[in-house]
């Protein structure tokens, strides 16, 4: 089973993972940050847990777009049953294609800053990881 098909058809469990302080304890957080079968988009509530639908930024086209297309680039780095391991992750692939993955990242950025109604804040953790590589 690829990447692609697991992210596209599974349904994940909600993350409870610690969102961060907000500047105003009733605003969300959109994280920048990648992982595995999700795209860079991660949306926390006030209460710092991790929310599945946020229609401000879900049903936007544009961010939905550049998410997918992030995502299906950063699952393309995983590799299963190479290299004599069950999972492998492609260090020399992601490197050579920084400069594309932290231009996605840029417009998805920017479009979430022009898309804001003051209900959230953005923090990209994933620009300053891209350009140390």
């Amino acid at each position: 089973m690829d990447a692609l098909f697991m992210r596209r058809t599974m349904k994940l469990p909600y993350c409870m993972v610690n969102g961060g302080n907000n500047k105003d304890e009733n605003m969300y957080t959109v994280k920048i940050i990648h992982e595995f079968i999700h795209g860079p988009i991660w949306v926390y509530g006030p209460d710092g847990v991790s929310v599945w639908e946020y229609p401000l930024i879900h049903n936007d086209s544009i961010l939905t777009t550049l998410n997918e297309k992030a995502a299906d680039m950063f699952d393309g780095y995983y590799e299963f049953d190479t290299h004599d391991v069950p999972c492998w992750f492609d260090h020399e692939k992601e490197k050579a294609e920084k400069e594309i993955m932290l231009d996605l990242i840029t417009q998805i950025v920017a479009r979430l800053n022009e898309i804001n109604d003051g209900s959230f804040v953005v923090e990209d953790l994933e620009s300053e990881r891209l350009r140390a590589l």
